[in-house]
């Protein structure tokens, strides 16, 4: 018998037409990924009747199913997009930066008459053994994470129908053909982080979530999901600053921004050092915009050599973040990827 290796696994992802059906055309996008994992969240109903005996359980039986699939992957400019459509759900408006770049601008799509709800996608795993492929799945949360000395990381979260598994590849559809792209991944350290037109250098690490609070809905008659279903978008993060001066913008003073109602605009962007394009030459780069943060949660800390302050953030809905309506966040990407990720939706 063999012994299967995980250097061989795979993951890729296409957005559904119908929910809950893997489209027959289409490309799928493979996304470099690490800790990939799907877990069955099988239900079993207990069986605790009393048949006169000093024992509990007498039988287990299968109940409703959804299953979990958690991935991680770095930032690459030209993937990466694809994780906040599915997130965020709003179409891509793309526009020339040049002969060679696009810039891709995507947000909260926000439509009554569908329950302002995301598509929903089709997911192929490859485990190095057996292909598991998840129909319906709806993203849960996208967490971002990015210190200056560590690559800058992102964890998908999605709920989906329960697997089907196959010792073989699909013969047809769109994950019959394994394509990965050359793009490289982003440092944290070309990272910029601005608060209301001041750029700040002395932020050693971060954290940002955009979270969706998906979850099953379960009706009589299948034992899958009726539907995932995404919940409205809120947006939190964290910052580990240096303390570099006695004027901290968080905790000192009395306009303390975290200590006083102080909306603030916030703007990061990862900077692609490695891949560019145009003239004049433009580097890729992924910028979230979020134009009304309250900082909160202040703490000045002590444990090492030197001093740090950890605040944490909450973005707060607003016009101009918006596509339409309200909205706490809006992403732009430069990359060299031509097409929209999402359009007509």
């Amino acid at each position: 018998m063999a012994t299967f290796l995980t250097a061989n696994s795979y993951l890729g992802l296409i957005a559904e037409t119908t929910r809950g059906t893997t489209p027959s055309t289409g490309t799928a996008t493979f996304i470099p990924v690490t800790t990939p994992q799907v877990t069955p969240t099988q239900m079993f109903l207990r069986d605790e009747a009393l048949r006169g005996s000093p024992t509990l359980v007498y039988d287990q039986i299968q109940g409703v199913r959804h299953d979990l699939v958690e991935f991680k992957s770095y930032l690459y400019a030209d993937t990466f997009p694809l994780l906040l459509t599915a997130v965020l759900g709003g179409n891509d408006t793309i526009s020339t930066v040049d002969t060679s770049l696009t810039q891709h601008v995507i947000g909260l799509y926000n439509n009554a008459a569908n329950g302002s709800q995301p598509k929903s996608y089709s997911i192929l795993d490859f485990d190095g053994a057996n292909y598991f492929t998840m129909t319906g799945a709806q993203a849960d949360e996208l967490m971002l994470t990015f210190g200056a000395e560590a690559a800058a990381d992102a964890t998908l979260k999605f709920m989906s129908n329960p697997y089907t598994s196959s010792a073989t590849a699909p013969a047809s559809g769109p994950f019959q053909t394994l394509s990965l792209s050359a793009e490289k991944m982003i440092p944290s350290w070309d990272t910029v982080v601005t608060v209301s037109g001041t750029t700040f250098t002395y932020i050693s690490t971060g954290e940002l979530t955009i979270a969706r609070k998906t979850q099953p809905i379960f009706t009589m008659g299948t034992q899958a999901p009726y539907q995932n279903f995404a919940g409205p978008l809120e947006v939190s993060g964290k910052f580990t600053g240096i303390v570099s001066a006695t004027n901290d913008p968080w905790s000192t003073g009395t306009s303390a921004q975290a200590l006083t109602r102080s909306p603030q605009s916030l703007n990061i962007t990862f900077t692609d050092p490695n891949d560019q394009g145009g003239t004049p030459t433009t580097q890729h780069s992924i910028a979230l915009q979020m134009s009304a943060v309250q900082f909160q949660d202040v703490k000045r800390n002590r444990g090492k050599e030197f001093l740090e302050v950890e605040v944490t953030f909450t973005a707060n809905a607003n016009t101009t973040d918006a596509i339409s309506g309200y909205s706490p966040i809006k992403t732009t990407t430069i990359n060299a990827i031509s097409t929209a990720y999402q359009t007509g939706y």
